[in-house]
């Protein structure tokens, strides 16, 4: 079964920027209504390309704006979406941030937001839309997690820790449809992509994960709506990403991966000298851009 996303609405959070806005485009190509949603301090990014959006692919769009941290702003969202658009076919939970360090360094109001943003809102905005979803038997589910979800990552561990929560409850609420459902509930699981969110958490260009992706908001979305859209469980972009993180580090033994964890975490200036570091980072930028003038 294939989902069939023409004349139905989308919700994206997070929509502005980054692989949500990256994902947004796949939809409308798809011919999808879209309803972009994002925090308010984004409303001139989002409403540009709404416009964008509506001018190129001639599909119907809303914005919304609300802060997913507050006590009732997913409550919010899912009431004026449903009293402006009505019925929600897919719901894509994107809308996340990260940071970047030692735990015993992060600043408590980060933590806080982080487990409200990455966690609490993407467990409330699932559980609102997913009862007409089920009830109409049509429609999905598509929770934007991680590679970092499938084991803990240090120097970016409570971020891990959300996406290993959202993993969980996602197979969970999967495992729960009726027999027989036509409602997919799915993870997409990117490596460490160069975004916004990965550059506002302060992640550096020499960052060990991040220098062994090599993988653009194009790739990761174009991948992950197909394997969406056919229904995937979980779908890691990238062959080398899947043997890893879906094969090898699932058959390694704990206190090995532990110490592979401690190792790669890490960024690669603390192990070679700056001069070697810096010929490396420029390879790296040459072959990144001669992959972007290809594509």
């Amino acid at each position: 079964m294939k989902l069939n996303f023409s004349g139905k609405n989308v919700l994206i959070t997070g929509s502005s920027m980054g692989i949500g806005k990256g994902l947004s485009e796949r939809f409308a190509k798809y011919e999808a209504n879209l309803i972009l949603a994002d925090h308010p301090c984004r409303k001139d990014h989002l409403e540009e390309w709404a416009k964008d959006l509506e001018r190129t692919y001639g599909i119907k769009t809303w914005t919304f704006y609300a802060d997913l941290t507050v006590s009732d702003g997913p409550e919010m969202l899912h009431r004026q979406v449903s009293e402006t658009v009505g019925d929600v076919h897919t719901l894509v939970n994107n809308a996340g941030i990260c940071w970047f360090g030692n735990f015993y360094h992060m600043p408590i109001e980060k933590l806080s937001s982080m487990i409200l943003l990455n966690s609490m809102a993407y467990a409330k905005m699932s559980r609102l839309f997913l009862p007409d979803m089920i009830e109409r038997n049509e429609g999905g589910i598509l929770n934007i997690s991680s590679v970092s979800a499938f084991q803990p990552v240090p120097t970016l561990g409570l971020y891990a820790a959300t996406k290993a929560f959202t993993q969980s409850l996602t197979e969970a609420i999967r495992a729960e449809l009726p027999k027989g459902s036509r409602v997919v509930v799915s993870t997409l699981n990117p490596p460490f992509t160069r975004t916004h969110l990965i550059e506002d958490a302060g992640v550096p260009s020499d960052y060990i994960p991040m220098m062994m992706s090599f993988m653009s908001v194009d790739e990761v979305t174009t991948a992950g709506m197909n394997a969406f859209r056919k229904g995937t469980e979980r779908f890691v972009p990238g062959l080398h990403n899947r043997i890893f993180y879906l094969g090898i580090s699932k058959f390694m033994p704990h206190c090995l991966l532990a110490w592979f964890s401690r190792i790669l975490t890490r960024r690669l200036s603390w192990f070679i000298p700056s001069t070697i570091m810096a010929f490396i980072i420029r390879l790296k930028s040459k072959v990144q851009g001669k992959s972007m003038r290809v594509d």
